[in-house]
């Protein structure tokens, strides 16, 4: 007996301390037979407003639909738990509830226990993740349109800051190039001194000015990067001549080794030998007069790389300036006392072109003493096939400028193009080396003079009012009269996917400005000797 009033007692206070809500009903009649302080503290009803009523009679559920019949689901099933049940406190305001009833015999009679919990402030919560979750999704979809259209105006801005300094550049090297031809007449030394000093200083603007275009482009990820199979004797020995002139000039001694193995690689060739045309140029520039400059590739077999070393006895980098070499516009001497020219985007360049191929560069340095510049790509032995027996054939590339201009009869060049100076350098150029020129300001001009003079040739600016070179391209395939009509391609924007675009809409070839005069009339000569 005294074990039955023991464990009465424990369940009392357990009934009592318990921290959800509970209702003791009578299964039969739907009475309530008891109830919890924390239930009446939750609903705010007094014990008598619950006790001895029926659980349809208590305000706290009035507002639940068909009360009565939900009784009855309670007495017929054990177990039921609603998720979200709404009941009203004595001052009328809403608590959201989580409902569970349990059938159980007590003695002879059954009863059913309901557990009430308060789930007002998690259904808050909740609402309120799931409004943070839906502003969340809505910034990240408004974030994303800002993104997309920040890297639209930024593309823009690229090939736009691609036109407007290319433009310029090509007038100004044209004009260089023309004048050291004699197109306006011979030149004394004085003058050709000075014209040659132009042509050097427009040449070296136009590298600071392809390094910041390359390190926005890789940035805006709209960087040029196209892997093939590179011999990588015929790449390094393409990249040394770039720097001869200036080696000999300071009486640097170059020296270059490779091994058997180191024959093929997989990489962008044009970026491989920037990296190393930028490695080697650094090695003259910060070495004193008869110092050295040594180039060495070694396979890593095991590792599965390749390793390109620029050695050079020049001033060496003190070890605190290290970590800053590789960012850009990053100078170490910088200052208005600065004794070596550049941008400071050189390494920072080579550093992620070397990336972009999955390699990685590293410098070791000592100040007065020189430095060694080194990077890896990946490479393996499966990437061997040949070797140039003599890589000078390749490298160096002979032409005949006046290769067919024997047989040539004044032929006509139709030259769209809405820049003035470059219009007046181009023809000049060309007509000095005995073809008439006509000229197209804008794209429907085109069109009308190409059905006019009925041209050889055509050299065709993509950006021009009006009408653009690619859209009046298109125009002129379409007439049977100049559907195989040579057709030059010459821009000033110079963006990835421009080469292609200008091809796809039916042009020969492709030239971005500045150009070469020469090599541009090597073209004119290729394109209009080549069967149709």
């Amino acid at each position: 007996m005294q074990k039955l009033k023991d464990s009465e007692l424990r369940y009392r206070r357990l009934f009592e301390a318990a921290q959800d809500g509970i209702l003791i009903l009578d299964a039969k009649t739907g009475m309530i037979e008891d109830v919890n302080p924390y239930l009446i503290k939750m609903l705010g009803y007094s014990r008598e407003e619950f006790v001895k009523k029926k659980l349809w009679e208590v305000g706290a559920f009035k507002d639940i639909e068909s009360s009565k019949d939900a009784f009855e689901v309670l007495q017929e099933k054990e177990y039921i738990r609603y998720e979200d049940l709404p009941l009203r406190t004595q001052t009328g305001q809403l608590v959201q509830v989580e409902f569970v009833s349990n059938v159980y015999a007590v003695g002879d009679e059954k009863v059913i226990q309901c557990n009430i919990r308060d789930i007002t402030d998690r259904k808050k919560a909740e609402a309120e993740i799931l409004q943070l979750n839906a502003d969340l999704e809505r910034r990240v979809a408004e974030r994303t349109v800002e993104l997309v259209y920040a890297n639209h105006v930024k593309d823009e801005f690229l090939a736009n800051m691609s036109h407007e300094l290319r433009t310029p550049l090509n007038g100004i090297l044209g004009f260089a190039e023309a004048l050291t031809e004699g197109v306006y007449g011979d030149l004394l030394n004085r003058q050709s001194y000075a014209v040659q000093m132009i042509g050097s200083s427009g040449r070296h603007l136009l590298e600071l000015i392809n390094d910041i275009l390359d390190i926005s482009k890789i940035e805006a990820g709209k960087f040029d990067f196209r892997l093939e199979e590179v011999d990588v004797n015929l790449a390094c020995h393409a990249s040394m001549l770039f720097i001869k002139q200036s080696a000999n000039k300071k009486n640097i001694t170059v020296e270059y080794t490779i091994s058997e193995a180191a024959t093929m690689l997989m990489a962008d060739p044009r970026r491989l030998k920037q990296v190393l045309i930028n490695l080697l140029n650094n090695a003259v520039k910060f070495t004193p007069n008869k110092g050295k400059v040594t180039l060495e590739v070694q396979e890593q077999a095991e590792e599965g790389l390749m390793r390109f070393s620029v050695t050079d006895t020049g001033i060496g980098i003190r070890p605190e300036d290290l970590p800053k070499l590789f960012q850009p516009f990053m100078q170490l001497d910088g200052g208005l006392s600065r004794q070596y020219e550049g941008s400071g985007l050189g390494l920072a360049l080579a550093k992620k072109m070397v990336e972009l191929h999955g390699g990685r560069i590293e410098v070791q340095s000592e100040p007065g003493k020189g430095s060694r510049f080194s990077f890896t790509l990946p490479w393996s032995k499966s990437a061997q096939s040949y070797r140039s027996s003599d890589p000078a054939e390749t490298v160096s590339e002979t032409y005949d400028i006046n290769l067919g201009r024997l047989s040539k009869v004044r032929e006509k060049i139709l030259l769209a193009e809405d820049n003035e100076t470059n219009v007046l350098v181009t023809r000049d150029y060309l007509e000095s080396h005995g073809y008439q020129v006509f000229i197209a300001r804008d794209g429907k001009e085109v069109l009308s003079k190409a059905e006019e003079v009925v041209p050889d040739i055509i050299l065709m600016d993509i950006h021009m009012p009006d009408l653009n070179g690619i859209e009046a391209t298109h125009r002129l395939r379409a007439d049977p009269r100049f559907a195989t009509l040579p057709i030059i391609a010459l821009t000033a924007f110079a963006m990835p996917g421009d080469r292609e675009r200008c091809l796809e809409a039916g042009m020969n070839e492709y030239l971005s400005k500045p150009v070469k005069l020469k090599d541009l009339e090597r073209m004119i000569v290729r394109l209009l000797n080549s069967p149709a």
